[in-house]
């Protein structure tokens, strides 16, 4: 009998032999018997003789043919090992739900083509044609380019011309875009113009939809998988180009079990494949200006809005002067005057639910989580306080628990108060509240954006779900509420983060050919970083940012992984950190620095303890080769089975 060695998904380091009696192919999924239970595991490959003896058979082979070819086993592989997570969880992790429990690998339903594509009804720019040919110059080698054209300039346009001319070569394309809300558009978009099979990959399809999807992109009936960061692992034979939409975007890093960032993998993925690779943002991440800087991928600018379209002008509250509430009287003047022009006005607020602070006025007292270090938001629709970290709910209380006065009050603003507050000011106008309470239900998102794309005159409220990629023709007006969060946070990345959301939110405004405004709130309106937003100096901010990242020797100068532990006995998380400090100290590799443990931010969430370790150094081999050595004794750790822990490479947060 022939020995096949399989991957299973299990948190061990390690893949397992089994005994089979027929030969099987590398990439082919089998039914395989695992402690008391049957598991589905892939075939990794064919040996001759086992280090283990007693061996269990496979029961059965689920596929005739294998369901991963070498070049996605390969890369797969790759990403095991740089993110230092088990190869069974990774390959799980790359495969549609309905294919990891032994589902048959299926077509339900074959996506239709597009009947009626259309040509666009506009020239595409000197700009724009420059980097299409730049791009195409390139098109059966490796190279990577920054397409950083400001908001409104055409990058999807550039998009669709490439992809145009790698589908006629019979190759595939694809396409990754940080948010589920944007794929509508963006399929949209490609499918009324390119003559080819688009599907899509994202956590809101269903599983069948998911599965068909997958297929499709294995099969080449699919010229264009576009989809949200899962969609990196798509077996795509013929792969000719990959293309990320906002490439900025903290979304391609996925932050739970198998932590990887779906833009830094691209890379891989583009070289193993020797094809080319599109990074588009108005507001490139400091990863991507410093490789510019490095030469290792080159830049292709677009200054110019597209269609004729002027950026917007941009101009600053002052609310120390200007405090009435959260909406300064003057902010309310100017969306009086747009509305009245029959135009739409949107306000943005990353804040969901109705007031932050539920608490007595008399003695003090805020309603707290029990269950985290954070407090509990107050949502009136429902009347609920509610956690947004565990999710906890409870029913607010009427008098106060501490000093019993009946004393109580909120304090802060959600979009659900925002949307109350406009609602007394314009009475007549449609509010359109969009953040994660509105959207739940399936279509609800599509149902606000046709209302919105509808042109009519409307105010939107949103969060950071409205901040990329909507094109909405009509939208004159954009006011941008409570941004000082982000000037007073404690995350080195913070003022970069809010410079790209600042410039991504004010870039909805006037894409039309008349040019809108864009109106910040702020009690800190001296800070360097509106000199630079109202002038729409993004490069030059950034450089700044690089310069003081580069003195500080923080990322991208330097290469972070984190060892997080959390546990419900705040010590053990504690102490198991300091024994894995111990064990990577005993490496002894000098030029890879060690700091802490500390406790996290938010120390306690659904509560569990969670602490960190920092591991930093300026050579990212040196800093791999320990986590690999660190990974191969971690289980000398004593308290190793008693927390739970992870391994965070590159870490966004």
């Amino acid at each position: 009998m022939a020995i096949v060695e399989v991957a299973i998904p299990v948190p061990l380091n390690k893949t397992f032999d089994y005994l089979c009696d027929v030969e099987v192919a590398v990439g082919t999924r089998v039914r395989v018997p695992f402690i008391r239970k049957k598991v589905i595991g892939i075939v990794l490959g064919n040996k001759d003789k086992s280090e283990v003896d007693n061996l269990k058979s496979v029961e059965e082979v689920l596929d005739d043919v294998p369901i991963l070819d070498k070049p996605i086993l390969d890369f797969l592989f790759w990403s095991a090992k740089y993110y230092h997570h088990p190869i069974g969880e990774v390959i799980s992790a790359a495969l549609p739900k309905n294919l990891r429990l032994g589902k048959e690998a299926k077509i339900k339903k074959v996506t239709g083509l597009s009947i009626d594509t259309e040509k666009p009804d506009y020239k595409i720019t000197d700009e724009q044609s420059h980097a299409i040919d730049e791009i195409l110059k390139a098109q059966n080698s490796y190279h990577g380019f920054l397409l950083h054209g400001v908001t409104g300039s055409g990058k999807t346009e550039v998009y669709l011309n490439i992809t145009q001319t790698i589908l006629d070569q019979g190759k595939q394309v694809l396409v990754l875009v940080p948010e589920i809300g944007l794929t509508p558009q963006m399929i949209t978009r490609f499918e009324s113009r390119l003559e080819t099979r688009v599907v899509a990959i994202h956590s809101q399809l269903n599983e069948t939809q998911k599965l068909d999807a997958y297929l499709m992109a294995k099969n080449g009936e699919a010229g264009v998988v576009l989809g949200t960061r899962s969609a990196i692992f798509a077996p795509i034979p013929n792969l000719g180009l990959i293309i990320i939409d906002e490439e900025h975007d903290g979304s391609f890093k996925q932050q739970s079990s198998f932590r990887y960032s779906a833009r830094d993998l691209c890379f891989i993925r583009a070289k193993q494949a020797n094809i080319p690779l599109v990074l588009g943002t108005a507001t490139p991440s400091l990863e991507m200006l410093k490789n510019v800087l490095d030469k290792k991928i080159t830049r292709l600018i677009l200054a110019k809005r597209a269609g004729g379209a002027i950026m917007p002008k941009v101009s600053l509250i002052d609310m120390r002067q200007h405090f009435d509430g959260l909406l300064s009287t003057l902010l309310i003047e100017k969306m009086k005057q747009y509305l009245s022009k029959g135009k739409q006005v949107m306000l943005f607020i990353n804040r969901r639910g109705y007031a932050p602070v539920y608490y007595c006025k008399e003695c003090g007292w805020k309603a707290e989580c029990g269950r985290c270090d954070s407090g509990m938001i107050y949502h009136r629709h429902i009347n609920r306080l509610k956690c947004h970290h565990c999710g906890d709910e409870k029913m607010p209380e009427h008098t106060c628990p501490e000093c019993k006065q009946p004393s109580l009050e909120v304090l802060g603003y959600g979009t659900e108060r925002l949307e109350e507050t406009l609602s007394s000011h314009f009475s007549d106008t449609p509010i359109i509240r969009i953040d994660r309470d509105t959207t739940r239900r399936k279509k609800a998102f599509g149902e606000h954006l046709k209302q919105i794309n509808s042109g009519e005159p409307c105010i939107i409220v949103g969060t950071q779900m409205l901040a990329k990629g909507h094109d909405f023709s009509n939208l004159a007006m954009v006011g941008i509420l409570d941004t000082d969060a982000g000037l007073l946070s404690l995350d080195f990345r913070a003022t970069e983060h809010l410079a790209q959301l600042l410039i991504q939110v004010s870039g909805r405004a006037g894409r039309n050919k008349e040019q809108g405004e864009v109106v910040i709130q702020t009690r800190y309106p001296d800070h360097p970083i509106f000199n630079y937003v109202l002038s729409s100096r993004y490069t030059q901010f950034a450089s700044q940012l690089l310069k003081q990242r580069s003195s500080a020797l923080l990322p991208p100068f330097s290469h972070q992984a984190l060892l997080c532990a959390n546990a419900k006995n705040k010590q053990m998380a504690e102490d198991f950190l300091r024994e894995a400090a111990g064990l990577l100290k005993s490496i002894q590799i000098d030029v890879v620095e060690i700091w802490g443990p500390v406790a996290n931010i938010i120390e306690k969430k659904s509560d569990y303890y969670y602490f960190n370790l920092y591991l930093q150094s300026n050579d990212r081999k040196a800093l791999h080769q320990m986590l690999s050595t660190f990974n191969e004794h971690i289980d000398t750790l004593k308290l190793k089975n008693k927390v739970r822990w992870y391994l965070d490479i590159d870490p966004i947060e």
